[in-house]
C-alpha cells in the first residue's frame, strides 16, 4: 500500500437529553506515518486544531485513533482518550444565539477526486460537520462565518500548508484532490442514539408525539 496515514477524531455534546453522544471524522492523510506515540498526538492536534474552527465549544473532542496502513483491515497503532487531551480542546466556532445547528444536523466539505463514477460524474470525498450556526434569514442554509471555517478547512487539507507537507487523500487511492469547497446547505448525519422522542404534554393535558 502506498505510503498513509489516518486520524480519527471523536467529538462529544448533547443529543435528546444525552451528554455523552458522540460524532466523528476520519482524515487519510498523504506521508509517512509517525514514528513515535509523540509523533502521532503531535500530528492528532494539528489536525483537531484544524477541525475544530468548524464547530461550536458545545463540541469538546474526547478521543483519537491512528492507522498506519490504508488497507482495509489494518488495526489502529495508536489511541489517546479525553483525560490524555489537552483540556479545553472543543469547538472554536462562535456560537450565534437561536442559530445553532439541531442535533442531527451537519453541514458538509468535499474534494473532488479523479474518478468518475459509471455514469461520468465525478466522485467526492467528503466531510460532514455537527455543531455550526445556521443562516439567519434562511434555515436550509449554514451562516457565512460557519461556511468560511469549512473553506478554510477544505483549503488547508487540500494544499498541504499545516503539517510538513501533509494533504488530505482517500483511504485506498493515492490520486490528487481538487475543487475543495464547503457546502452551504444543511444536511443530515446519523448519530448513535435515535430513539424516540420524549412525549410532549399539551396544555390540555394530552400527549402528542413530537
Amino acid at each position: 500500500m502506498a505510503s498513509a496515514c489516518g486520524i480519527v477524531i471523536t467529538k462529544q455534546f448533547s443529543y435528546r437529553g444525552d451528554a455523552t453522544e458522540q460524532w466523528s471524522n476520519k482524515y487519510w492523510l498523504t506521508g509517512a506515518p509517525p514514528a513515535s506515540p509523540a509523533g502521532w498526538e503531535t500530528l492528532f492536534n494539528q489536525v483537531c486544531n484544524l477541525e475544530r474552527t468548524c464547530y461550536t465549544a458545545a463540541s469538546k473532542i474526547v478521543g483519537g485513533v491512528g492507522y498506519s496502513d490504508n488497507d482495509e483491515h489494518a488495526h489502529a497503532v495508536w489511541t489517546i482518550d479525553e483525560a490524555q487531551i489537552t483540556p479545553g480542546l472543543a469547538g472554536s466556532l462562535v456560537a450565534v444565539a437561536g442559530q445553532g445547528f439541531a442535533g442531527d444536523q451537519a453541514g458538509m466539505v468535499s474534494w473532488r477526486t479523479s474518478r468518475k463514477n459509471s455514469r461520468g460524474k465525478w466522485i467526492y470525498l467528503r466531510k460532514y460537520f455537527h455543531g455550526g450556526n445556521q443562516d439567519s434569514a434562511d434555515p436550509d442554509l449554514i451562516s457565512s462565518t460557519t461556511h468560511q471555517a469549512y473553506e478554510a478547512l477544505a483549503a488547508h487539507l487540500l494544499q498541504g500548508d499545516w503539517a510538513g507537507g501533509r494533504r488530505i487523500r482517500s483511504q485506498l487511492q493515492d490520486e490528487e484532490l481538487t475543487v475543495a469547497s464547503g457546502s452551504w446547505y444543511m444536511t443530515t448525519r446519523s448519530l448513535k442514539r435515535r430513539g424516540k422522542r420524549p412525549k410532549v404534554a399539551t396544555p390540555s393535558g394530552r400527549a402528542l408525539d413530537s
